[in-house]
């Protein structure tokens, strides 16, 4: 069986920084949802237990006496939409060390002459044109 080889020379910068800054972006994503979800299944969770709000939790650990409202209060949505701003912001952060990752292997390419990739030979697919 006859192996097709190519060098690989070098990588597209921005090619691999949209491809991870949607990577990254997925991974928020998704990283947002599944805590959403962990969070209002333990929230269900405490409340079958009569737990009904944070203020019972920190009763039922010993800490009756803080009032939570007056920690998170007016803050909550703020601190919320930080966080999401905090995580676009790092999904572009973590993009772009990934392509200053690549740019580094570029240059470590170029300086080695490529890696060579070994492609199997498929099977052709005939294409059919029917008029």
């Amino acid at each position: 069986m006859a192996v097709e080889r190519k060098v690989l020379r070098s990588i597209s910068e921005l090619s691999m920084f949209k491809y991870l800054l949607i990577f990254y972006l997925i991974f928020f994503i998704l990283s947002v949802i599944v805590m959403a979800i962990i969070g209002l299944i333990a929230w269900r969770g405490l409340f079958s237990f009569g737990i009904d709000n944070i203020n019972s939790i920190l009763a039922s650990l010993g800490l009756g006496n803080i009032n939570i409202s007056d920690l998170f209060g007016r803050g909550m949505v703020i601190g919320i939409v930080i966080s999401i701003v905090g995580g676009l912001v790092a999904s572009i952060f973590y993009a772009a060390v990934g392509t200053l990752v690549v740019w580094i292997m570029n240059v470590v390419l170029k300086i080695s002459g490529g890696i060579e990739l070994r492609f199997l030979p498929g099977k052709e697919e005939k294409i059919i044109i029917k008029e």
